[in-house]
């Protein structure tokens, strides 16, 4: 049984893309030091306290949509454990890092992932990152350019899971409104729905 967990989520990893920019969005690489000693008692769960290491930044201008710290891939972890567990086809909204796509392709897993099918509105997001994935996984990785929410797959193509990350704050105040949108417009071809903002919340307040 503990072996059929360590399959289902495997373990965690630093993104190793390079930093570069495209547009008006970046790839950089930052690090964390060692903090000194404090007798400040952090509350939170586990997966959100300070680690230090070298880690990677995908910025808009101003604004960080993702980073690969530890916590950003510990409230993924529902849609890895899902997709390796059930096999099949998988469905994810918003490129990232990638590192969802890495999760679930890049070791063994309980049941095997015939193709990873990415949607991401971003023309410079896509050029910054999907070099590296398609480099690693050739065919079984498809990057689309286009919006999460009026994209169609084919009338033949089922997923067996959907996960949807496009938001860089899970607490702004659309993102509920845009989880229900995307749950009704993707229901015909899902067989089973995630959203980082509700996983990393429920994380947070220690509910997983």
């Amino acid at each position: 049984m503990d072996a059929d967990k360590d399959l289902a989520l495997p373990p965690y990893r630093p993104s190793l893309l390079p930093a570069g920019r495209s547009g008006d969005w970046t790839l950089t690489k930052l690090r964390l030091p060692e903090r000194a000693a404090t007798s400040v008692i952090d509350a939170r769960p586990d997966a959100f306290r300070f680690r230090p290491g070298e880690y990677t930044e995908l910025r808009q201008g101003g604004v960080t949509f993702m980073t690969d710290l530890y916590d950003e891939w510990w409230t993924q972890r529902r849609a890895i454990e899902r997709a390796r567990g059930v096999g099949g086809k998988v469905l994810i909204t918003g490129l990232g890092l990638g590192m969802v796509v890495e999760a679930i392709l890049a070791t063994p897993a309980l049941a095997p992932v015939s193709t990873v099918t990415v949607i991401e509105q971003s023309a410079d997001v896509i050029h910054l990152v999907a070099p590296h994935l398609r480099h690693q996984f050739a065919d079984r990785v498809e990057i689309i350019q286009a919006d999460a929410f009026t994209w169609r797959p084919s009338a033949s193509v089922h997923f067996d899971t959907v996960w949807h990350d496009i938001w860089p704050d899970p607490d702004a105040d659309y993102v509920d409104g845009d989880m229900a949108r995307l749950l009704e417009h993707h229901r015909p071809w899902s067989r089973w729905q995630g959203f980082w903002p509700q996983d990393y919340r429920d994380a947070l307040a220690g509910k997983v």
